[in-house]
C-alpha cells in the first residue's frame, strides 16, 4: 500500500479483547460445545502479530487489546456481547487513532476532502452537489 500511495498515512489496529464468558451469553450460533467461538488469548496473539507487523512495515500501530484492558470494568463498559465495541470502547479507538494521526502530522482541520459533506449536499439535486 505504501508503494501505490506513498503519502499515506496507515495505522494497524489490534483486536479488542475477548470476554471469553460474555462470548457463551452471546454465541453467533447455537453452541453445543460451551466453549467460546473465540478466547482472549488468540486475540492477544493476534494483537501481537498485528504489532509486529505494523513494525516491520514502518507502520504506527494502535494496540486496542492492551489499551482497553486497562480500563477497570472494562468486560462490561468497553464491549457490548464479549466482542464487540461498545460506545465506550468506540470512544476509546476513536482517540486512540486521533491521537496516532496527529502524531503523524494530521487533524481534522489540515485533511482536504474530496467530497462534500452530507450536509453540504442539495436534498432535491444530490448529483450537483459533486460536480466540483
Amino acid at each position: 500500500m505504501q508503494k501505490r500511495w506513498p503519502n499515506a498515512t496507515i495505522i494497524f489496529i489490534t483486536p479488542p479483547p475477548i470476554d471469553e464468558a460474555a462470548r457463551l451469553l452471546n454465541p453467533y450460533i447455537e453452541n453445543p460445545s460451551g466453549l467460546p467461538e473465540r478466547t482472549n488469548e488468540a486475540a492477544s496473539a493476534y494483537a501481537k502479530a498485528c504489532i509486529d507487523i505494523a513494525k516491520e512495515c514502518g507502520a504506527a500501530v494502535v494496540d486496542i487489546w492492551t489499551r482497553i484492558q486497562e480500563f477497570p470494568d472494562w468486560k462490561n463498559s468497553c464491549l457490548s456481547d464479549g466482542l464487540h465495541l461498545a460506545q465506550s470502547g468506540n470512544r476509546i479507538v476513536f482517540e486512540e487513532v486521533v491521537a496516532k494521526l496527529k502524531e503523524a502530522g494530521l487533524s481534522l482541520e489540515k485533511l482536504h476532502t474530496e467530497l462534500p459533506h452530507f450536509c453540504d449536499i442539495d436534498r432535491n439535486d444530490p448529483l450537483k452537489s459533486f460536480e466540483n
